[in-house]
């Protein structure tokens, strides 16, 4: 009778954990020949590639476009010249990476780790780049044209000459970033944090309901700018 009710206990006890497993395990997670396509082919398109571990590799070129790559970790990677269009990216760490040249249009990167990243001549477009970390990231020459770009920290990056038309910073922190000649037109710059950062002939619309908004956005010299507040 003992016997019984221990090997009944023993069961549930195994269906309970088995329970709390199935509930606590994450419902995604790399697919291993998706990621050896990548590695010997560099095109894997609409891969399962989130939490991949892909740091320090040569992925020049490749084609990552609606691919799932949440978490993934490709950081001090070359990816000069890769697309990544329509892929997720959401919390992936591309620290340090060489993006220059490359593609991503309607990418969602919300919290994605880009620091120290170059992202030179990149077209990005239509990107999600909400709460991402773009500390000293290299934006220069590159297109960020309707990108979202609101909470992220984008301490001492580079923007010259780059185009920001009608991109979202709101919140943004931009200290000691450089802007110089940027194109800014349309952009929603509210409560931004311009503090230290080089604005100088950056290209812009005048204050109006249309145009740049900067509007109790903190500006190089300190003070809390009106412009485009209704």
């Amino acid at each position: 009778m003992k016997f019984s009710m221990i090997t009944a206990l023993f069961s549930i006890s195994l269906s309970a954990s088995a329970a709390i497993l199935s509930i606590t395990a994450p419902a995604w997670a790399q697919n291993v020949a998706h990621v050896e396509k990548l590695v010997q082919t560099l095109e894997c398109q609409r891969c399962e590639l989130s939490n991949a571990k892909l740091d320090a590799r040569n992925l020049k070129g490749a084609f990552m476009n609606a691919a799932d790559l949440r978490n993934a970790i490709f950081t001090g990677s070359n990816l000069f010249d890769t697309e990544f269009v329509n892929a997720d990216l959401r919390k992936a760490n591309l620290e340090r990476t060489d993006l220059r040249n490359s593609t991503l249009i309607d990418a969602n990167m919300e919290e994605a780790n880009l620091a120290g990243a170059n992202i030179r001549n990149g077209r990005l477009k239509y990107v999600n780049l909400t709460k991402a970390d773009l500390r000293g990231t290299n934006f220069n020459d590159a297109e960020l044209v309707y990108t979202d770009l609101i909470r992220a920290n984008l301490t001492n990056a580079q923007l010259r000459n780059s185009s920001l038309y009608k991109a979202n910073l709101t919140s943004a922190v931009v200290r000691n970033t450089d802007f110089f000649r940027a194109n800014l037109t349309d952009a929603n710059l509210t409560g931004a944090d311009f503090s230290g950062a080089d604005l100088t002939d950056a290209i812009m619309t005048n204050a109006n309901l249309t145009g740049t908004n900067f509007c109790k956005a903190v500006m190089p010299d300190g003070k809390v700018s009106q412009i485009g507040c209704k």
